[in-house]
């Protein structure tokens, strides 16, 4: 026999989710196989015995690295398992269970049958804390993009463009939240280093998400060289001295390419209203017409407005910004996100 070696809170999350997605018993058992991976817990449902792992908030990645061990668990549990995630554990038929009330499980086993399909919630189950302000993305979106620079508030600041104060704001709730270390006495001059950037990224992901301004402008345009286009309308936009810079999958795709083709394009412009995003698009010389495929917004923060970089010919928005505004629409944007991340981060 193997007795787990999970912690007890976590255990007890882990089981009254389970609990929570099936009006059968639920019970731990000792493993019998093992070695036994940290977070594994044994459980019985009805008399079927299962391996279950407790994954936290689990995307592409992490279902992908549980799939590749060994003992495979046959349940995955966690605080919220996204979309994508849920499919590749569904194809790999490993079944799944989080906290937003949604469960797949779908088992048959020596008579027992375990059926169970429910959705729970669309997107995050928790919302960000308030404090995650404008400022406090900005900053993050200047950490990750500049991982290798000492952070301190003069070199946020010059990234962000945002005050002394709200930068110290921003850079002590990030470092009360865990992202950050002191490495000297807290001041202007003070120096933090970042403890996780994967960690940083998806906190800061999903708060850009909840944060994310629904002002925007659908328009019309005839394309069949998308990058060719966007750069002739990009070139009409600096004419006419609008800032712009280019989201979305098309901007992913020209960070980190992939093979999908892009048919459509996100383009942040600096405009405030629906009335100056009407103007961007007259000066651009496009129509706005319902389901178009260029969509207009305006830059959400300053800093990602400061911080979009030129790059074959477009203006394109930080990798980080870039990587929030793919991952939460489906499991095909979840994959170009993932993606994403892989190539900037193996370059931090």
């Amino acid at each position: 026999m193997y007795t787990d070696t999970i912690d007890a809170p976590t255990r007890r999350r882990l089981l009254a989710a389970l609990q929570a997605a099936t009006p059968a018993p639920v019970r731990a058992y000792p493993l019998k196989h093992g070695p036994v991976d940290s977070l594994d817990v044994g459980v019985r449902i009805v008399s079927i015995e299962f391996r279950a792992r407790w994954v936290g908030r689990c995307g592409l990645r992490k279902v992908r690295e549980v799939l590749a061990t060994r003992p495979r668990p046959e349940i995955i549990i966690g605080t919220e398992i996204s979309r994508g995630a849920r499919e590749e554990a569904l194809n790999a038929g490993l079944g799944w269970v989080d906290e937003t009330g949604g469960a797949e499980l779908h088992f048959v086993r020596d008579g027992a049958l375990i059926d169970v399909s429910r959705p729970g919630l669309d997107g995050p189950r928790s919302r960000p804390a308030p404090q995650w302000t404008v400022a406090v993305l900005g900053a993050a979106e200047a950490l990750l993009t500049h991982p290798d620079q000492t952070v301190t508030v003069s070199s946020i600041r010059e990234h962000t463009g945002y005050s002394v104060e709200a930068t110290t704001r921003a850079l002590r709730f990030l470092e009360d939240r865990g992202h950050l270390e002191s490495t000297a006495r807290r001041g202007p001059r003070s120096a933090r280093i970042v403890v996780n950037l994967d960690r940083l990224l998806e906190e800061y992901a999903d708060a850009a998400a909840d944060k994310r301004k629904p002002l925007s402008l659908s328009c019309g345009v005839s394309w069949n060289h998308p990058y060719v286009a966007l750069e002739a309308i990009g070139e009409r936009w600096d004419k006419n001295g609008i800032e712009w810079a280019v989201t979305g999958a098309m901007a992913a795709s020209i960070l980190a390419p992939f093979a999908t083709n892009v048919t459509s394009g996100e383009v942040y412009v600096d405009a405030v209203s629906l009335t100056e995003l009407d103007r961007a698009a007259a000066a651009a010389d496009v129509r706005p017409i319902e389901s178009g495929r260029l969509v207009l917004r305006p830059f959400p923060t300053k800093a990602t407005h400061k911080l979009s970089t030129q790059r074959d010919g477009l203006w394109i928005a930080p990798w980080p910004r870039v990587y929030a505004d793919v991952a939460h629409v489906g499991v095909r944007g979840e994959e170009i996100a993932e993606h994403l991340k892989e190539v900037e981060l193996t370059h931090a």
